[in-house]
């Protein structure tokens, strides 16, 4: 039936539509954050003090397969083994408790206008039954009762989102500052302190290692594996583990120490001179966005975020991330085009609002989640 419905005239957009229309609290809030952390579980048997049946539990099962469907279409079995549908479950069970608390209501006639409106039900002249009923049946195998309970409460989840999420606007200067992020780009000198060149220089003897173990034996606790508890090994059975954590931290303070001075010498002398003296490494930027990565220094963000408050030869505070500690300097920024951001503006705002409100939701559920448990 998918297959078929794949080379229908618009098939193409059929899954989008359809969950656009139907769960959009879904896309935000559920499988729009897609793949879940597999460790989370559906644990617990209560909602906010209430007791939630197994049959409540089965419903909500189902009806987020069936959201799964409509936004995977079928590639949900390769994409289901990321998914946790029964955490998904639970959440909707949460959501829609607190939908019945805000005495959010859907009328038969708001389903019956989905359901009738919706792109994959549709024939030549219209609404088609027999569609609507193979559909259900070999597609979503679901009965027409159970879907239109189903696409209630997508219904009153829609509302609920637009409840929390309608009052967030954004005014010209935050759509033309997140554009800037986007696509401005910027190119800076900075000065490199890495753990890397310091790392290799370190060589802890036997008791150095030994004695860096017995203070930080919290830190190589195994975790518990099939019937075994957690245990701390013997340094005989993980001495190299131990010997590379100590390089690692001794490399990391070397390297702060060494910036921290150069940050002081700075105050009286040239960039270059500075890193110089203290044996640290210079260079230069090629322009860069904030989404890209930078040769030698790793994801540009920090540095284009920086950078950005920076007025021209204007030194940072210094930056750290997991390469090293650095200090930069703005060497210049590249002006967006204005002609493009007057093209790409609306569809941009639009995207960037519809982040917004998702980051809103999902602060929102977090919290309800914390209070139903």
């Amino acid at each position: 039936m998918l297959k078929i419905l794949r080379n229908k005239k618009m098939a193409k957009k059929v899954w989008i539509v359809l969950a656009v229309i139907i769960i959009p609290a879904f896309a935000f809030w559920g499988f729009g954050g897609a793949i879940r952390n597999r460790q989370e579980s559906a644990t617990g048997n209560k909602i906010f003090g209430h007791s939630v049946s197994n049959s409540e539990y089965q419903e909500s099962l189902a009806a987020v397969k069936t959201s799964a469907i409509m936004q995977f279409g079928d590639n949900l079995p390769q994409i289901e083994k990321y998914l946790n549908l029964p955490v998904q479950a639970w959440e909707r069970l949460i959501l829609l408790h607190e939908a019945k608390n805000c005495k959010i209501n859907v009328s038969d006639k708001e389903v019956i206008e989905l359901i009738k409106n919706a792109p994959l039900f549709q024939g030549n002249s219209g609404f088609n039954n027999k569609i609507y009923e193979d559909t259900l049946h070999y597609v979503f195998r679901v009965q027409p009762r159970i879907f239109e309970e189903q696409m209630r409460q997508n219904i009153s989840l829609n509302k609920l989102y637009r409840q929390v999420t309608d009052k967030i606007k954004l005014n010209d200067d935050q759509i033309r500052q997140e554009y800037s992020k986007v696509n401005q780009e910027i190119s800076i000198n900075y000065i490199a302190s890495f753990y890397s060149d310091f790392a290799k220089e370190i060589k802890p003897s036997d008791k150095e290692v030994a004695d860096y173990f017995a203070k930080n034996k919290p830190m190589f606790k195994e975790p518990p594996k099939e019937n075994k508890e957690a245990y701390i090994p013997e340094l005989t059975q993980i001495k190299d583990k131990v010997k590379e954590a100590l390089i690692r931290e001794a490399a990391r303070n070397t390297a702060e120490s060494k910036i921290k001075e150069c940050a002081e010498k700075l105050k009286k002398e040239k960039f270059t001179e500075a890193a110089s003296a203290c044996g640290l490494k210079t260079g230069t930027t090629i322009f860069f966005k904030s989404s890209d990565e930078i040769k030698d220094l790793g994801n540009a963000g920090i540095f284009w975020n920086a950078a950005k408050k920076l007025k021209s030869e204007e030194k940072n505070q210094i930056l750290f991330n997991d390469k090293g500690y650095y200090i930069i300097e703005l060497k210049s920024i590249k002006p967006i085009d204005e002609n493009k951001f007057a093209k790409e503006k609306s569809e941009f705002s639009q995207r960037l609002l519809a982040g917004k409100k998702n980051e809103a939701f999902a602060r929102f559920t977090a919290g309800l989640k914390k209070k139903a448990q």
